[in-house]
């Protein structure tokens, strides 16, 4: 039996969509009282003077904080997949609840001509390697809320990024405060059910397709998701990680996936690396391989690697629907164990 809602009732934080726009409407006349506001982050501090009405995102997640909040972006920066609204299924209800049909900014970096046309009153990039040249061109079009104070592009606990938007859009945390909140009693709802995995080492493996592994470090979103389930980050992958956060396995150190369980988030389930590997004998060598201790993240159409790519309030409510029992079949070490 799963912890918590099912696949079919997506984790809202109990309020449903409808509701959350009418709490957000019958909010604006305090929530206005509460600007102007300065917000502390990477690049120094913004002062936003009254609350923003056109929020335009050019991260690559931030779309679901927004939406986690109550807040409608009137822009939004596609990241993968090329989803309608660069949203994901796991978001589309509380979207649909705000009547939120962004317009999507395409290809790499920033185009500063498509987000001076949205006109907006506040430019959220959380999520995005900004560097002091951007961050200026942006502050020149309107005030712009970059990463959390203390912490480098993509590092920042997705706690600390929702607390700074919401800081930013209503003056306060409150929300964000009784989100966090929910997802503590989640977490620890789903250690209690599944105490196996206190203590155990593992964390997300990527196959590259040519004999090749990645992982990413212990302060990785990704990574720090599965600490929070009570696993803890293999050692010996955290001593080789370097200084992009990258930690790169050759086939001669493949025994580095040693641990006791492994995520494979599956990327493609038409081309899935789960055939690949199962098929090399290196691969099959290993006793993660022999004893089922490996956890093909693959819910048929990708979504679950997306979720675990993403890591914001909305694809974790996801992800704790159908990870947590697959990871403690995996952990005893018995193959036969199928996930409750």
């Amino acid at each position: 039996m799963k912890v918590g809602l099912s696949l079919g009732e997506p984790f809202m934080f109990k309020i449903a969509g409808a509701a959350l726009v009418a709490l957000t409407a019958l909010a604006a006349p305090a929530l206005a009282q509460n600007f102007p506001v300065t917000i502390d982050h990477f690049y120094g501090s913004t002062t936003i003077e009254q609350q923003p009405q056109r929020v335009v995102s050019v991260g690559l997640h931030e779309q679901d904080f927004l939406y986690a909040l109550g807040i409608a972006p009137v822009g939004v920066k596609e990241w993968f997949r090329n989803k309608p609204f660069a949203t994901f299924e796991w978001a589309d209800e509380a979207r649909i609840a705000l009547g939120a049909e962004p317009e999507v900014m395409s290809g790499d970096g920033i185009n500063y001509e498509w987000v001076l046309a949205q006109d907006p009153d506040l430019i959220v990039a959380t999520y995005y390697w900004l560097d002091e040249d951007i961050y200026e061109r942006l502050s020149a079009i309107a005030p712009v809320v970059a990463n959390p104070a203390g912490f480098d592009a993509w590092a920042a606990p997705w706690q600390a990024e929702l607390a700074i938007i919401d800081q930013a859009t209503s003056g306060n945390t409150e929300k964000s405060d009784a989100i966090v909140a929910e997802f503590a009693e989640r977490y620890a709802e789903v250690r209690a059910q599944y105490p196996e995995l206190e203590g155990k080492t593992g964390t997300n493996i990527y196959y590259n397709g040519d004999g090749t592994f990645t992982a990413w470090g212990p302060n990785d979103l990704a990574s720090t998701f599965l600490t929070d389930l009570g696993l803890v980050f293999p050692p010996a992958l955290e001593a080789l990680a370097q200084e992009d956060n990258r930690i790169d396995i050759s086939a001669e150190n493949i025994d580095l996936l040693e641990m006791d369980v492994a995520v494979f988030p599956i990327s493609n389930p038409a081309d899935s690396e789960q055939h690949v590997l199962e098929a090399m004998p290196v691969y099959q060598s290993l006793d993660i391989a022999r004893e089922g201790r490996t956890v093909w993240l693959d819910d048929g159409d990708g979504l679950a690697y997306a979720a675990m790519s993403w890591q914001t309030p909305l694809s974790l409510g996801y992800l704790l629907d159908i990870l947590p029992a697959q990871l403690a079949a995996a952990a005893d070490g018995d193959p036969a164990t199928q996930a409750e």
